[in-house]
């Protein structure tokens, strides 16, 4: 295979293990895999990001700007490595720490979930055929290794770092090239299991259910460099709260658009920056909006 050839599927990699797509109140485990695209045995990552929660947005639709600052500082290792030629297996740990400012300052660090992917190459490219992606199959499991909203010790959230539920989820992943231009999209789709919770704010089951989501990206390369883009839309089905205070929850959607700009170093290594935007895209509905600026950094080691 060429050089070029080579680094454009190096960087569908970048791309797809792009992590910062999730609100950080949240915490959400299910986005994009850490999931090898390339002609690699291995790789793994670290990316540092930061995310300010710019808007609220509330079941009726309304928009509010948060006048005070929520910061979220994620440092995240994922590695994935292929084993039986065309299977693979790959993790994600985050570590968060989120700042609030004003009447209610405050700050968290910790674990967030920990997810694991087994992926299959259910599709090959050896041909390189024009028209044919490249596909790949996943499945996660996130372990709830942060602390969800509805255990938060003081009900404010800022100590929220994950979904807080085990969950597990599929999908898939195509990519493609066409000279030095390139495409791709990932689906999925997720579930987790309910959870007893007994705090101040939360006496009962909580009981999460579906959800998906849908990104699209595409970029142009040339010579060491690539320009990209991505958006990616996800959808929450409500959690319901059952028991002693019990409440019904609402849907939750957004849409995350990100821009981002990669460069290929010696050694196998490759650098990413990338700023996402949630208030662009979509009609959001019950949930934050954030602005994230993340760098990432990713070794691979050639089959």
């Amino acid at each position: 295979m060429c050089w070029k050839s080579r680094f454009k599927k190096l960087l569908f990699s970048l791309l797809l293990t792009e992590q910062a797509l999730a609100a950080p109140c949240c915490g959400s485990g299910f986005t994009i895999p850490s999931i090898i695209t390339s002609d690699d045995r291995a790789q793994l990552a670290l990316s540092y990001s930061r995310a300010l929660i710019h808007a609220d947005v509330f079941t009726n639709g309304d928009w509010r700007e948060r006048k005070e600052d929520d910061l979220t500082e994620t440092l995240k290792l994922d590695g994935a490595h292929i084993f039986s030629d065309r299977y693979q297996l790959g993790f994600s740990l985050p570590i968060q720490k989120r700042t609030r400012t004003g009447a209610k300052s405050d700050s968290s660090t910790g674990l967030g979930d920990l997810a694991l992917q087994l992926g299959y190459e259910f599709l090959p490219d050896w041909d390189y055929n024009p028209y044919r992606p490249k596909g790949i199959a996943y499945a996660s499991l996130i372990a709830p290794t942060g602390r969800s909203i509805y255990e938060s010790a003081d009900g404010s959230g800022i100590d929220a770092r994950g979904r807080g539920f085990w969950g597990g989820s599929v999908g898939v992943v195509l990519t493609k090239s066409w000279g030095g231009w390139d495409a791709n999209t990932n689906l999925e789709l997720h579930n987790s299991l309910p959870k007893d919770v007994s705090n101040a704010t939360t006496r009962g089951r909580v009981k999460p259910s579906y959800g998906g989501s849908a990104a699209l990206g595409g970029g142009y390369n040339w010579s060491d460099f690539r320009i990209g883009a991505l958006i990616n839309w996800q959808y929450e089905a409500p959690t319901d709260v059952e028991g002693s205070t019990p409440s019904r929850g609402s849907l939750r959607r957004l849409a995350t658009g990100a821009l981002l700009a990669s460069v290929l170093l010696p050694d196998n290594q490759s650098v990413v920056l990338s700023y996402s935007d949630q208030t662009i895209f979509g009609s959001p509905f019950n949930t934050t909006l954030a602005k994230t600026i993340t760098l990432f950094f990713q070794q691979r080691w050639q089959r």
